[in-house]
């Protein structure tokens, strides 16, 4: 049975070998086609707008096999006191499953961003905007967010995780990040030598209404080792955001040269009983 269906089968492809031969190039053509046309700037800028983000990009190009190349992105905050910024000088744009199958406004990104990669699925469903993404290697430095804080991060972060972004504003937006860090450097405040954390670990989590919670954090160093876990409520911005955070730290004999000044401030010695950080993001109490 099997052996006379192959038989046939070869049999109507030889004979219907132009056909079919033309139906495949017709098929690549056209999804070809759809694919280049596709309003990628057009469709970011839509699926952006009603978190109050602002898309540009300084040109377009085709990007083999299906898809398009912009330069210059850049993706900022519509709202005026907002830090958030994200800068890459090529991102490479495809259609996204079910754009083309299902007609949803989605597309595929792959980007430079601060000297390493993002990966990332978005597309609507609903009222909602939906992102899965991968980071590696993306630099601490280059990040405006980060600087907004205060003071300096040196170092690499990559990882991976999901978000759910609704136009209703930031309470309405949740997802998942596990993250780890190389060559990780924090330097609190001028004046002070940076901490030297290396390797750090953690996972956050965002709820519905803004609060962010770090359930596992830890990192080993040549300055000491670190655990940690709490939540951050988040504002309209940093200065708006409280935190409510358990931290030990665990110096090095080095560690405890180099931070000597800084540990004294504290409210007592560094070890086994943890810091506990609360009130303002941005000028938290600590005990």
């Amino acid at each position: 049975m099997a052996d006379a269906f192959s038989a046939r089968l070869g049999s109507f492809a030889r004979e219907h070998r132009d056909a079919i031969v033309y139906a495949a190039f017709g098929a690549a053509v056209f999804i070809a086609s759809l694919a280049a046309t596709f309003p990628y700037a057009a469709t970011l800028t839509a699926l952006l707008r009603p978190l109050s983000l602002g898309f540009s990009a300084s040109g377009q190009g085709f990007s083999l096999p299906l898809g398009a190349a912009l330069s210059d992105v850049r993706v900022v905050s519509l709202e005026p006191a907002s830090p958030f910024e994200i800068e890459s000088p090529d991102v490479t744009l495809a259609p996204a499953l079910g754009a083309l199958l299902l007609g949803e406004p989605g597309v595929r990104v792959h980007a430079r961003l601060y000297g390493g990669t993002l990966r990332a699925t978005v597309y609507r469903k609903g009222t909602e905007i939906s992102v899965s993404f991968n980071l590696s290697d993306l630099g601490l430095a280059r990040m405006a967010v980060l600087r907004a804080l205060g003071g300096s991060v040196l170092g690499r972060v990559s990882g991976g995780g999901w978000a759910k972004l609704a136009g209703s504003g930031p309470a309405a937006t949740s997802g998942e990040l596990d993250f780890h860090t190389a060559d990780l450097t924090v330097q609190v405040t001028q004046g002070f030598k940076p901490i030297r954390l290396g390797k750090v670990e953690g996972s956050l989590k965002l709820a519905r209404g803004g609060a962010l919670r770090v359930s596992r954090l830890s990192g080993d160093g040549p300055d000491g080792a670190i655990q940690g876990h709490g939540t951050i409520q988040l504002g309209d911005n940093a200065g708006q955001s409280h935190i409510d955070f358990a931290l030990t730290i665990e110096p090095s004999a080095e560690g405890r040269k180099r931070l000597g000044v800084l540990f004294g401030l504290l409210p007592h010695p560094p070890g086994p009983q943890p810091y506990m950080l609360s009130g303002p993001l941005l000028a938290p109490s600590i005990s």
